[in-house]
């Protein structure tokens, strides 16, 4: 039996593509963060009046959910960054809610004074919180201009 060339039409290999992308995202393992578990399963509208100017790439939104807030960063073009809004030094602290400082892309405990890049989540040298913010994976549809926050 000989198997024949398959043409895949463009718009069915992007939706190939985007499902591909769902299921083999980048986020953090949730077993490794001190963060409480919560489900999350967000669909926005960066360029919407309601989240500011998220749609410009070095803006950032913050959005309800996660475990106390969620940080949603435009990295680049069509990437999205997504975290969780608690600090990783002392997340049972009721004031481990972290400020954003977008002048300088960074987020900052002010419990703890940990301080962490909005790029990464990495937390910055002299922080108490040792391992970085916890990210939740995102998917953007450019087509819908659409982007899906979840974990």
């Amino acid at each position: 039996m000989r198997l024949k060339n398959v043409f895949l039409p463009p718009r069915l290999s992007a939706c190939i593509l985007t499902c591909l992308m769902l299921f083999l995202g980048c986020g953090t393992n949730d077993e490794d963060s001190p963060i409480p578990y919560v489900s999350v399963n967000i669909t926005i509208n960066p360029s919407s009046i309601e989240y500011g100017n998220l749609n410009v790439p070095g803006n950032m939104a913050l959005l309800k959910g996660g475990y106390r807030g969620i940080i949603v960063y435009h990295y680049m073009q069509d990437e999205y960054l997504a975290f969780e809004r608690t600090c990783t030094f002392d997340p049972d602290n009721s004031c481990a809610k972290l400020k954003v400082d977008l002048s300088t892309l960074l987020a900052k405990d002010t419990c703890c004074g940990s301080q962490f890049l909005l790029i990464d989540g990495t937390p910055l040298e002299g922080s108490k919180a040792l391992r970085p913010l916890k990210q939740y994976r995102t998917a953007y549809d450019p087509a819908y201009g659409l982007l899906h926050i979840y974990n």
